[in-house]
């Protein structure tokens, strides 16, 4: 009996320590700055390209292509759309550089590019004509704040 006692103080008094010791080390989650263009419908010869453009120092960035096929609309015009293709490539940066990825259309439906880096971005958005490189349409420019 004098055991059990001895053995519930000492583990009642060994969670009151353990509740009352602080961690000084705090986790903090890395942020995420993203520019997304939505999904885009593309006409014929058309391309949809993002650029990003390094601004002081090296960085890395994730840059994802994702390809829409046409889905099953109901009787209120509201349609699904699954997707056919997903790419995503990590490209680094440094001081004076530039990259542009394009994603070319489905023929079918739409097309979405995501930017995502661990820093703070601008990225230009555009529809290409790929048949004369004229810019056919600007999106957005898009600031990952």
């Amino acid at each position: 009996m004098k055991r059990k006692i001895t053995l519930s103080i000492a583990l009642a008094l060994s969670v009151v320590l353990l509740s009352l010791m602080s961690s000084d080390s705090s986790v903090q989650a890395a942020r995420q700055f993203t520019a997304d263009t939505g999904i885009v419908s593309l006409g014929p010869n058309q391309i949809l390209r993002l650029t990003v453009a390094e601004q002081d120092d090296p960085f890395f960035f994730d840059a994802a292509a994702i390809r829409y096929a046409g889905g099953i609309c109901n009787s209120e015009g509201v349609c699904k759309h699954t997707v056919a293709s997903q790419t995503s490539n990590r490209i680094r940066l440094m001081p004076g550089e530039a990259a542009s990825f394009d994603i070319p259309g489905t023929g079918n439906w739409g097309v979405r590019g995501i930017v995502t880096s661990n820093r703070r971005m601008v990225v230009n958005a555009q529809i290409i004509d790929v048949e004369t490189g004229n810019v056919d349409a600007i999106i957005a420019i898009l600031i990952a704040l």
